[in-house]
Formats: C-alpha cells, structure tokens, sequence
C-alpha cells in the first residue's frame, strides 16, 4: 500500500492538505479539499480489525441531516483499499479545550448537552446511534453545539460497544458530559480502552461513594439544580442506570428548557472580565500601601479556584455551603465580593454619631475620604499611627471597625447654562448672515453672463492661429488594478464547465495563499481536448503596464502574455516558475491582458496548473 502525504489525491478527488488531530488510534485525519465540488473537507483513512464497521456505520449516519451533526459526506475503499470516511471540517472548541481553562456553569452545561441530546435524537429516530461520546466529540463554534464522529467513531469502538444497548449507551454519555462540564470528572465508558489513542488526554474518573455509585453532583456543585442532581444520581447509580435515561429524548425532555449557547460563556472568566468599580482597602492594607488584588467573579458564575487548592486539596468553604467530597475546593473569595454598602440617612443616627454608634471626627482638610482612588493609583491615606484610639490629627479609628468618616463635601461644578445659551446666540447671528447674503446674491444667469471667455491660445500657426479652444488636459497615470477575470477556451462535460472557472478570483485577490487551478490532465496538451486556455484580465481602466509577476504552485508549462483578449499580440512568452517575471520591452497600454496557457505543468498526479498570484505593474 503505497503512502500518503500533503498533496496526495485519493480517488482521483480528494487533495490532502495537512494532517489533523485525532484522538482515535485507528486512524488518521487530514484536511483536504473536494477538487469536483471544490469545498473543503476532512478525511479519515482508517484501519485495524473495526475498518470495515467504521465504514458501514459511516454510511448509514450520511442518511442522517441535522445542522449540530457533523455530516458524512463519503465512505469507500481506493484502489490501494484504503479506507476513508469524508465529513465536513471539524470547527469550534472542544468541550476538553474548553474545561480545560476553566469549569462551566450549570446554564451553559445544560445548553450544550442538550443541543447535542437533541442532535443524536434526530439520529435516533432514523435508527443510528453515536456509542462513542465524550468530550472529544462535542464541540462549540460560536453559538452553536457540532456533534463530531457519528457512525465512524462507534464503528471503531465496536470491540467495547457491541453488547451494550446504543440508545442507552448514548443516553448516558450525554448525561456524563453534564457531570464532566461541570467537576471536570468524568462518570461514562472507559476512554482508556484500545480504540483512543495513547497520547489522548484523558479526564479522570469520577469519584465514587461508599455504595459505588458516582459522587452526587450536588457534592461538588453548589446550589444545582435539584432535577439535574436527580438527573445525573439515576444515570450512574449502583443498578447500572436503568431507572436512568434510555434513550437521548429523555435526555432531552429532561434538560429542556436550556438557554442560547454562548462559546464565551463557557470560556473560563479571565476572557470575560466585568469593569471594576472602587473598592475599599483593609486598614492594613491602606497603612502599608500594598494589598490582594479583588476578586472577580466570572461572569458565568464559574467557581474561582487556584492550581494550589486543586492540587493540594486544601481551603474553606463558606457558611451556608456543604463541605466538597473530593480535592476540589472552591475560594471563599469568590463569594465574599460585595458592593459597598450604601450610608445610611442622616436621621438614621443621632447627631454626631455613625451608624456603627462611632463619635464623629472633624474632617481633615484636603482628603475626601469617600473616594476611593483607582487601582494602582498611590494612596492618599494619612500617616501611620499606633493601632486603636485617636491619631495626632484628630481622627478616631478603629482596629477592626475602619474609619469613620464625615460625609464627603458638596462638590462644585461649573454651570452650563451661560455656555449653551452662548452657542445658540452664536448660531442664531451665523444663520442671519447666511440669509441675507442668499438674498443680496446675483441670480446664476447675471453670474454666467460675467464669466470671462477663454484666452486666445498664443501659439502661432497657419491654421490654429487665433483659435479659441482650451487645449486638453495633460494625460493622467493610471495603476494597473484587476477588476475581473475570465477563462477563455473552456470546454463542457456532463453539463458542468471544467479547469473551474468559479476559481479564477483566486489568481488576483491578493492572497497568496489561495490559488486558482486547472482540472488535472494525464496529458499536457490537455488531455488532447483542447490545445489551449486562456485567462482574461480585465482592468478597471486603462492602464500602462511594463511588468507582469506570476506566482505558481506548479512550475513548468508554457505560458504566453497577450495584450487584450484572445488572438491579441504576444508580449512576451516563457515557462512557469514559482516566480515567474515578465519585463515587457516597452510600456504597454490596455484594459485587458490574457494569460494564454500553451502547455501544463507536471504533478504528482498528472498535469495542472496552480495560480497563486498574478501582479500587473
């Protein structure tokens, strides 16, 4: 069996491009573009004893069509047997990238899995069944949920699936990736068995109560919600799930209703951060002018944690909330951040006191002690002084209680009045003028009347001598821009036109990474089809030219540069290069210039022509 590498076509359609990841040991992946319909695609060669269960699931999850299923677009053997499925390009974050960062919350869980419950229920109803999830196979791009790996990725684990019920196997790994999205531990199959690959991440197990049965995500979660901790404790108890979820509509029906899917929400909250309002400082902190920095809460209501809780195991929990039952502790931080509180109405408390019963001090002259001063920013508190009682300056403190202060004094600001009304009158004087002097103007005709006649040209001549006719304008420069293109000497077949005329923008659209290119030939006249094909650049506007540049993928060919379309003068002619240049011995004005192609490269394949770029100057 012969090799594959970038560039090589399978079955004379498919051109891989390069290699992809893959968590399935029995196969490789690889980008690749559909030369007949010219879209790309992903291709999955696939091997080991299952190759041909892959390949029968495969083609019975193409019948299956629904918007959040990555679709199988083909599945076959080539003329070296190699085994291939084609689907559509795997796009998005896969649920393991995305908890990777950070966990999600309970909205955001829920929207994904049921997405993806209510994707294999489409499949379910045409008989067709995923057996292999987890969080590899569930991806989010954008605001929506993409299901990857129906049919192909069960048919390769049929050695650990085939006695087990499908539809029940599918019901609980939707309900493992709920528990998974959430803690981070993984409740389903096995992904340590032969059909993942070696190198794969693995999430770690799910812990287990006394009885055997999965933690209760309540354990781990704060305040879930109670049906999706009932959800999940039926799924994965001691009886094997079977007063669980047997099918993926359950699954549905019990998550429903979910929230839009949001790929920023589910990204840990360092991506997301909400703008930070003052803060107050400790005393300390305001003393040694040094301070923890607040802490935010994600605006998914993730749970803050840190590398060192998780690892060690260690923390606290605040009051009111249970104790974790495994290594994950959760910062009491996180739920500590409140908004200050506002002061009380001054009846509130007797004159002269503050609402913690404080005598109030005098206010220090030049500090506004109810501002607080912008992160970073260097402190304006008073000097240090000794803990507790009253400072050298008069104000009293506490060494728990804080300051108390005197309310802040009324700020002045600048009145706006006198300046609006100033800008009104200003404008009111300007329209006056501008009225009068339309009516004090001349009518256009008594204006056109005095328009002084044109200056007798002072060249002397037998014939133009005394003429009065402006002479013309000096000639303008223009830049050589394309404007469009079109092929020339195309042929049809079986309805459709060949070497892709819907790819000639390729050739001009300043991207070198794009290409336009011929359909592959196994001669270089074309096959003997046709002698010839031209492409015609069509400029915006007349324009001279004295250089042409063409990039190419394909070196070798022959290549002519015609001014103006087909059958116009020959310019100039040579062979392709990756850099082809063409120095034109004198300066070249037209609308059009043509590429008029005599003979094609050579390929691996064949023979082809792959523009890159064509560069008029």
């Amino acid at each position: 069996m012969s090799t594959v590498e970038p560039g090589s076509v399978l079955v004379e359609r498919y051109r891989l491009g390069q290699q992809s990841s893959t968590d399935l040991a029995a196969a490789t992946a690889w980008e690749a573009h559909d030369l007949i319909l010219d879209r790309e695609v992903r291709v999955t060669l696939v091997t080991g004893p299952y190759a041909g269960d892959a390949l029968d699931s495969a083609r019975r999850a193409a019948l299956v069509t629904d918007p959040r299923l990555v679709r199988v677009l083909d599945a076959g053997s080539d003329a070296d047997n190699r085994k291939y499925v084609v689907t559509e390009p795997h796009t998005g974050t896969t649920l393991t990238e995305i908890v990777s960062s950070g966990l999600v919350d309970e909205q955001q869980a829920r929207a994904i899995v049921g997405e993806a419950a209510a994707a294999l229920s489409v499949a379910h109803a045409r008989g067709v069944h995923h057996t292999a999830l987890r969080p590899e196979a569930v991806r989010v791009d954008g605001h929506r949920v993409r299901v990857t790996g129906l049919g192909l990725d069960g048919g390769l684990a049929s050695g650990d699936t085939l006695n087990v019920k499908p539809a029940q196997l599918d019901a609980q790994g939707l309900v493992a990736l709920l528990y998974y999205a959430m803690t981070a531990r993984w409740p389903g199959q096995d992904l340590e068995a032969d059909w993942i690959a070696r190198d794969t991440l693995i999430p770690l197990p799910a812990q287990l109560d006394a009885s055997g049965a999965v933690a209760p995500l309540s354990t781990l979660v704060p305040h879930v919600d109670i049906h999706i901790d009932a959800l999940v404790s039926r799924t994965f108890d001691t009886s094997g799930g079977t007063d669980g979820p047997m099918n993926p509509d359950d699954v549905t029906t019990a998550l429903t209703p979910w929230g839009e899917v949001s790929v920023v929400a589910s990204l840990p909250g360092f991506v997301q951060p909400e703008p930070e309002g003052p803060r107050r400082q400790s005393i300390a902190d305001a003393f040694s002018g040094e301070g923890t920095p607040p802490v935010r809460r994600p605006v998914s209501g993730r749970i803050a944690r840190t590398d060192e809780t998780i690892a060690t195991g260690a923390g606290s929990v605040p009051a009111g909330y249970p104790e974790p039952q495994n290594e994950y502790t959760y910062e009491p931080q996180a739920y500590e951040q409140h908004a200050p509180v506002p002061p009380p109405p001054p009846e509130a408390a007797p004159q002269g006191y503050d609402q913690f019963g404080h005598p109030l001090a005098p206010a220090q002259p030049g500090y506004d002690q109810t501002q607080y001063a912008p992160e970073g920013a260097p402190q304006q508190y008073p000097p240090q002084f000794a803990p507790g009682g009253y400072d050298p300056n008069g104000g009293y403190y506490e060494q728990d209680g804080g300051f108390a202060t005197q309310p802040a004094p009324t700020r002045r600001g600048v009145n706006p009045t006198p300046i609006v009304l100033g800008l009104v009158g200003v404008a009111v004087v300007a329209g006056l003028i501008w009225a009068i002097n339309s009516v004090l103007t001349p009518p256009p005709e008594l204006i056109a009347d005095a328009t002084p006649t044109p200056s007798v040209s002072a060249s002397a001549g037998t014939e133009g001598e005394g003429s009065t006719q402006p002479s013309a304008p000096p000639p303008t420069e223009a830049r050589p821009v394309i404007d469009s293109a079109a092929l020339l000497g195309t042929l049809e077949w079986e309805g459709q036109t060949i070497d892709h005329p819907e790819a000639v923008e390729r050739a001009f659209d300043a991207d070198p990474q794009s290409f336009y290119y011929t359909t592959t030939y196994q001669q270089a006249d074309f096959g003997g089809f046709k002698d010839s094909l031209g492409m015609e650049l069509k400029l915006r506007e007349p324009a001279t030219v004295t250089k042409v540049e063409l990039l190419t993928n394909t070196p070798g060919g022959k290549v002519q540069i015609l001014k103006g379309g087909a059958g116009g003068e020959v310019l100039a002619e040579g062979t392709f290069a990756d850099t082809t240049t063409f120095e034109l011995t004198e300066p070249v004005e037209s609308d059009a210039f043509t590429i008029w192609i005599t003979e094609l490269p050579q390929v691996s394949d064949g023979f082809r022509l792959e523009l890159n770029e064509v560069v008029l100057s």
